[in-house]
């Protein structure tokens, strides 16, 4: 797929590296994915949210459905939308599937001042749904932040796509095998966020969203 390929050639010269992750069987990262989901998700019910009625005055549907349920995000989607752990603090607010293809997780800290608390917002989704000509349009296209510059950031002995969106924003993608992650967090610093945030999430990543490989 010229998307995924073009991503890990801009983004991935370690990307190798993933191989020395991958699990010996299926089974433990689908353990590990329920439980996180079951842990840090305890928000959603087992019902769907229904998306507003449309008017006669709109022209297009509303792309961010509202769910109630990861059981029946999983479904919608064929893959498991990225958590982020209850243990790091934040609490799941919202969660919606973004024009079929895209799962969109919300998370507010429970700590602190209710108008300066942290918020992330985890993006996953498969490469093939995602289209773009080079790496940071594809960032664009998955993140939704526009008119940002994308930039490679080495966390440890991987990469990702940064992006700075102002002094207490930031945004960062990156890929595993086939799928696509992005996370955007509000009201961290650079370091707090890059490697609190996406380094653990690109821990999580690593192990239990790697493809495993046949050796010949």
């Amino acid at each position: 797929m010229k998307e995924e390929s073009s991503l890990k050639k801009h983004l991935w010269p370690a990307a190798v590296l993933a191989a020395a992750f991958v699990l010996p069987t299926a089974l433990p990262a689908t353990a590990f994915a329920e439980d996180t989901a079951a842990e840090s998700s305890n928000i959603l019910a087992e019902t769907t949210a229904a998306a507003p009625a449309a008017t006669p005055a709109e022209q297009l549907p509303n792309p961010m459905v509202p769910y109630t349920s990861y059981r029946e995000m999983r479904h919608v989607l064929g893959f498991r939308p990225l958590v982020l752990p209850r243990a790091e603090g934040y609490a799941l607010t919202e969660a919606y599937i973004i024009d079929g293809t895209v799962a969109d997780m919300r998370y507010t800290s429970r700590y602190g001042d209710p108008a300066k608390r942290q918020a992330v917002a985890i993006r996953t989704a498969l490469a093939s749904s995602i289209h773009g000509e080079d790496a940071e349009t594809v960032a664009t296209a998955l993140s939704g932040i526009y008119s940002v510059q994308w930039q490679p950031l080495k966390l440890g002995d991987d990469a990702v796509l940064f992006a700075k969106i102002s002094d207490t924003s930031f945004v960062a993608c990156w890929v595993q095998d086939s799928t696509l992650f992005a996370c955007e967090g509000e009201n961290f610093n650079q370091w707090d966020f890059t490697h609190r945030i996406v380094y653990d999430l690109m821990d999580v990543t690593q192990h239990y969203y790697a493809e495993e490989t046949t050796e010949e």
